[in-house]
């Protein structure tokens, strides 16, 4: 009986158009991201999913009709499973926090294959509350009813093997552009309240666009900005299209380089490849490059493995 498991998680995607509605409900069901009294949120929820779902789906419908992340999920598992030795004796299975399979199936269907210890890993490199926070709750409440033993990988943002793997990724992406080219660093922005509140988000993302910077070539300027700010408060900064207006007074190339996503989603497929390239087009910059995201890169499946495996040192929030 194999009693150990690894849970890989994501916040998940629709696979159709008709998931859509169903996807942002949850989002916006969640406390984390609605911090609304707990009898309102459930209509508020309602009527912002009816809302945004046209919008959103017009969306979806321009990289393809459904989020590509569950797919790539699924492939970085087999990824992870090949990497891990045999005396690793972990199943390795994944989970989401909006969609299907939920964290309460996901460790449902372990306790039944007889795992008694999870390993949580949390597919975000940076932890904030709102996302990472959210999952460790949700987990922990699951696996508390199910008698299982839960422990959490660190956030993996600052680790060496991971900076590695994005400075390879840079440098391919630098080597494409030639000489003169900028590089903006971009991360999924969280309100503004929430750091007030006390999460160091913005300060653990500006540290890795720090130790990525410091290893460009000295002639190659870099900046961080913050993507997908949503309703009327007031996000970390600065958003992208500001920091893409102050890169236009330069016609030189710009690299675009996401820090939040380790899989291709709606965010770098729409958010920065259509929208955001538009605008640096649009402001004069002709050749805009977006750094590739790991997706079911082989070395970050060895990563993953060793990240699973290792003695654990817990992270401050």
């Amino acid at each position: 009986m194999t009693e150990r498991a690894l849970l890989l998680v994501n916040m998940g995607g629709p696979e159709s158009l008709s998931e859509i509605e169903p996807f942002l409900l949850a989002i916006f069901r969640d406390p984390a991201i609605l911090p609304v009294p707990g009898l309102l949120r459930p209509m508020l929820a309602r009527w912002i999913a009816r809302r945004r779902a046209p919008k959103v789906a017009e969306r979806y419908q321009q990289i393809g009709g459904a989020s590509p992340l569950p797919d790539w999920t699924r492939r970085l598992v087999a990824r992870v499973s090949e990497a891990l030795d045999d005396h690793d004796a972990l199943i390795v299975e994944h989970a989401f926090r909006y969609t299907s399979p939920t964290l309460e199936e996901a460790l449902g269907a372990l306790s039944r294959r007889g795992v008694a210890q999870v390993r949580l890993l949390p597919l975000f490199p940076h932890y904030t509350d709102a996302m990472t926070g959210s999952v460790e709750r949700e987990a922990a409440r699951h696996a508390a009813k199910l008698g299982l033993a839960l422990e959490t990988v660190p956030a993996f943002g600052a680790r060496p093997e991971v900076l590695a793997l994005w400075g390879r990724a840079l440098s391919t992406a630098l080597a494409s552009v030639g000489d003169g080219a900028r590089v903006l660093f971009i991360a999924h922005g969280i309100p503004l309240r929430n750091v007030r509140r006390g999460d160091a988000y913005p300060e653990r993302v500006a540290e890795t666009a720090a130790k990525l910077g410091a290893e460009l070539p000295a002639e190659v300027s870099w900046s961080l900005a913050f993507q997908s700010r949503l309703g009327p408060v007031t996000w970390t900064g600065p958003y992208v299209e500001d920091e893409l207006t102050r890169l236009g007074e330069s016609a030189a190339p710009l690299i675009l380089m996401p820090l939040s996503f380790v899989a291709d989603c709606l965010e770098t497929l729409y958010d920065l490849d259509r929208v955001a390239l538009a605008q640096a087009r649009a402001g004069g910059i002709n050749e805009v490059v977006r750094v590739a995201t790991f997706n079911d890169d082989p070395a970050f499946g060895e990563v993953i493995a060793k990240l699973a495996t290792e003695p654990l040192v817990k992270e401050a929030p």
